[in-house]
């Protein structure tokens, strides 16, 4: 068994759920395309494991047979994202991804939502590489389980204020446990008091290398000048979560290997864009530089059931003053961030395989429980596509 540590605020997160869909050029049979998503499941470790708890630990388990389920349907893609995250991963059974193919007049999609602790965005693209793959009858290689562990992070220094607090943390925390009982109440109160909104917008190849264009004049990689973009649109001054890759070039593996940073600022109407760019620029690249990867150390460095307790503590299904001071400081309880920004960029896996085309790529990230608009950005064939996902309160 492989023991979740920097993933843990996944484990009782009700809504860390990650779509991608995929467009393919013409109808394919459902059947065949049902074999291959199984096919792509059996050569990864993540989608043949369930995950266990014992007591202040959480770890992967092997299964025999996967737990990640495959359905065929003729529902509208957006209306599947609605109704399907509001029922709970069966995690404990192995049930980690939900594929549907959904059959059209004139061509087919593939709807793949997965748990966080399956992996992150990254993943299910090489999951998608891998289920076009086996559809092209092409021999696919195994692929374990990678995870981070404390010593990925030996090197990075918490502040003396945070190292500190994480002191205190495991001496006052009261170890208390937590069960999948405490799981599906989590997740069933939790929607039963929100729905999600989600929307997307693919722009055209000439818009998109516009954007790209502009960015490379002003000076600013095309992450900042959407984070900007975006920024323009607010008259007050936001906080904006960023995750982070820190996968290793040539890792396909399915792991949620991210990080995150965030920035505040307000957009300065008496500046051009350009300087607004560049001023949101510098901000992400100094916090890449200091903070890249203090978060997965601050969650290292704190009690585990202390991780599970914040979650539960955030959404009314448990009360510990420690827990409520903690989940304010990693910033759930008041959900301060304003917008969340995740750009896959270019998606590196081919177009075409054999007699079979992807025809583009949609990527919906979690509306997590610390952002109150997730923006998801994923380019594809030279175009760029936006999805909007925020849940409201009912």
């Amino acid at each position: 068994m492989k023991e979740i540590i920097t993933e843990r605020p996944n484990l009782f997160e009700p809504n860390v759920y990650i779509t991608m869909c995929v467009e393919l050029c013409g109808r394919i049979d459902p059947h065949k395309l049902t074999a291959a998503v199984y096919e792509a499941y059996y050569v990864n470790e993540a989608t043949m494991s369930k995950v266990v708890l014992e007591k202040d630990k959480a770890y992967y388990d092997r299964l025999p047979v996967t737990g990640c389920k495959v359905s065929i349907t003729d529902k509208n893609l957006l209306t599947l994202i609605k109704e399907y995250e509001k029922i709970p991963f069966a995690i404990d059974k192995g049930e980690l991804v939900r594929t549907f193919i959904i059959l059209t007049e004139t061509n087919t999609l593939i709807m793949i939502m997965a748990h966080h602790l399956v992996g992150d965005g990254k993943s299910l693209i090489y999951f998608i590489k891998d289920m076009m793959s086996a559809l092209s009858k092409t021999s696919l290689t195994y692929k374990p389980l990678t995870l981070l562990t404390k010593n990925h992070l030996s090197e990075t220094r918490l502040s003396v204020p945070a190292k500190l607090y994480t002191r205190y943390c495991k001496r006052k925390w009261n170890n208390r446990y937590f069960d999948w009982q405490d799981y599906y109440r989590l997740h069933n109160k939790y929607w039963n008091t929100v729905s999600s909104n989600i929307r997307y917008e693919t722009l055209t190849q000439t818009k998109t290398k516009e954007i790209i264009k502009k960015a490379k004049q002003i000076g600013c990689s095309v992450n900042s000048y959407i984070v900007t973009w975006f920024l323009q649109k607010y008259e007050k001054r936001c906080e904006v979560g960023i995750p982070v890759s820190i996968r290793k070039s040539g890792n396909e593996a399915m792991s949620n290997l991210t990080s995150g940073v965030s920035i505040k600022y307000k957009f300065n109407t008496k500046k051009t864009f350009a300087e607004n760019a560049l001023i949101v620029h510098r901000k992400i690249k100094k916090k890449l530089m200091k903070y890249r990867l203090f978060v997965l150390k601050f969650i290292t460095e704190l009690p585990a059931t202390l991780i599970d307790a914040v979650l539960l503590n955030t959404h009314d299904c448990y009360f510990d003053r420690l827990a409520q001071k903690t989940a304010k400081i990693m910033e759930y309880r008041e959900k301060t961030r304003d917008i969340g920004v995740t750009n896959l960029t270019k998606i590196d896996i081919p177009a075409v395989y054999g007699s079979y085309k992807i025809n583009n790529v949609i990527f919906v990230p979690p509306a997590v429980s610390y952002s109150r608009n997730i923006i998801g950005v994923s380019t594809f064939d030279g175009r760029m596509t936006f999805s909007f996902h925020n849940v409201n309160y009912l």
